[in-house]
């Protein structure tokens, strides 16, 4: 017999999704893997006090609240801001409402649960956000859990894959490369050592035709690790005509359904495949991928997850961080290892990936719905974002995917989503709509849109430098952004800003360096 489930009220959920954070970050001042780590431990993690292990029982964690909680709470995050402003911005219920804010919210890392910890020292190691490290992560993790298991909201049935297809955006020197590496470690070595056909299993310069014969013929599971989204996406074999062929065939896989093939002479038709990407890309690429018709318009991109990290460059001052010698980061290894390497089963009579289903807890299930109600109101019309209703309505199930990566993370036999698990897929699920809504509303649609934005910046700052009510034209002809010269196309750019309110022309003449004077100066709007 079917169980019924009784949905809660807004007042009972946001209730429940309080008392959730309310521990999470109690557990995330006072996990301790071994009972106590040194304090050069504990300073190298979060620079002066908290910390979370991987693979701890809860019950290890009451006896120690009392006793650290006191010294912890003052500085959880020192690295990265003051982790009661995060907590204080992020705990709130991310279920109860769905508007989008014009301010990025603090990336939500205590939602990893036991994980949170080694992202704080990853990212402190590498000197990179902490979404940075959390969206490569959750890349590497979905690449291996979707070997393994499917998930469903229903009692019955096989479900659909727990594949998420990341799309990280950041400029060239944030360390992109780095931060990978980190991650991707264990997973190289354990899949070195296998002898199955995972050792296939990463791919990277692949064109479209040779990614679809590999998943026929090579391995029914394939990671696409792209570091340099250009060469993907704006390489010589990425047509348009390709293009279209290579976000279809993701899209496809990305719902469960069948790879097919055919040529002269052979027809092939491959079911249970996988195919996770993580796909590292320049601004300039991004805005190039998201301004395309085949991507928004037809709807192609809506099986990304988009994450722009915020850039430290001019803040990383040297760290000296062994990470090979850290408990909390050999405990990870250990965790992704098992992951790696855990064994495959393979259907005889399709060559592809046989799955076992993880399925909802009637609380994960009641928490979930409430979520998938409030994003099909919110992308109705009138709705906050009914302008990108495609992306959103499909956004529950990204949700659903990252809920059953949280819980394998945990317990590699898992069955079931709890409803804590549930809670915390949809606030990290929250920051990561916000962020597409973000990037798909900030970011330039264009190169003269990018071009007019580096201008805006050069001249709030030269405005700045030099204590002046607005900018000569001459100075920006001479010492301004390569984008915005020669001065016909300063001129573009500064017509462009004026029609958007940014600059205006001001009238007044200006005198600056040695006495000289201009009568064709722009002032920055509000500055």
């Amino acid at each position: 017999m079917k169980q019924k489930l009784k949905k809660p009220s807004m007042s009972e959920l946001a209730a429940k999704v309080k008392a959730h954070r309310a521990k999470m970050q109690m557990d995330n001042t006072s996990r301790d893997h071994d009972g106590e780590l040194s304090d050069a431990n504990k300073s190298t993690i979060t620079g002066d006090g908290a910390h979370a292990s991987i693979g701890e029982s809860e019950s290890n964690h009451d006896a120690s609240d009392d006793q650290s909680c006191k010294s912890d709470e003052l500085d959880q995050q020192d690295v990265f801001k003051n982790e009661r402003e995060v907590e204080a911005t992020t705990h709130r219920s991310k279920v109860a409402t769905l508007a989008i804010s014009t301010k990025r919210k603090p990336y939500p890392v205590h939602a990893f649960g036991n994980l949170a910890a080694v992202i704080m020292l990853i990212a402190r190691s590498v000197q990179v956000d902490l979404e940075m490290v959390g969206s490569s992560l959750l890349g590497v993790i979905s690449a291996l859990a979707q070997c393994l298991i499917n998930v469903s909201f229903r009692l019955s049935g096989a479900g659909g894959p727990v594949t998420l297809n990341m799309f990280l955006i950041a400029s060239s020197g944030e360390r992109k490369s780095s931060t990978i590496d980190v991650i991707v470690k264990p997973v190289y070595a354990a899949i070195s050592r296998a002898d199955d056909e995972r050792r296939s299993m990463i791919i990277q310069d692949v064109t479209v035709d040779g990614m679809v014969a590999g998943l026929i013929a090579r391995c029914p599971a394939q990671f696409l690790l792209a570091l340099e989204g250009a060469s993907l996406l704006g390489g010589h074999a990425m047509s348009r005509d390709n293009l279209s062929r290579f976000l279809g065939n993701v899209a496809s896989l990305f719902s469960g359904e069948p790879l097919t093939r055919t040529r002269v002479g052979e027809h092939h038709y491959a079911q249970g495949r996988r195919l996770s990407v993580l796909l590292f890309s320049q601004p300039i690429v991004a805005m190039d991928f998201l301004s395309s018709d085949l991507v928004m318009q037809q709807g192609m991109g809506n099986r990304f997850l988009y994450s722009q990290p915020p850039s430290l460059l001019g803040t990383r001052k040297h760290v000296e961080i062994e990470l090979d010698e850290e408990p909390l980061y050999q405990q990870f290894c250990a965790t992704i290892t098992a992951l790696a390497s855990h064994a495959w089963k393979i259907n005889p009579a399709t060559g592809g990936m046989d799955t076992r289903t993880v399925r909802m807890s009637p609380g994960a299930k009641a928490a979930w719905v409430q979520f998938y109600d409030r994003l099909e109101m919110a992308a109705g019309p009138g709705g906050d974002l009914a302008t990108h209703a495609g992306y959103v309505t499909r956004f529950a199930e990204q949700v659903m995917r990252m809920a059953a990566l949280l819980a394998i993370l945990e317990d590699l036999e898992v069955q079931h989503i709890s409803e804590d698990i549930m809670l915390r897929a949809i606030e990290l699920g929250d920051y990561y709509l916000d962020s597409a809504m973000h990037i798909f509303n900030v970011t330039p649609a264009n190169k003269d849109e990018a071009d007019a934005k580096t201008l805006l910046i050069w001249m709030q700052n030269k405005s700045e430098e030099l204590d002046l009510d607005a900018i000569p034209v001459r100075i920006m002809y001479k010492d301004g952004p390569r984008c915005a010269r020669p001065s016909k196309r300063t001129k573009e750019l500064l017509t462009l800003l004026v029609a958007r309110g940014e600059v205006s022309e001001y009238t007044k003449t200006i005198v600056y360096g040695d006495h000289k004077r201009s009568s064709d100066n722009y002032a920055v709007t509000g500055l």
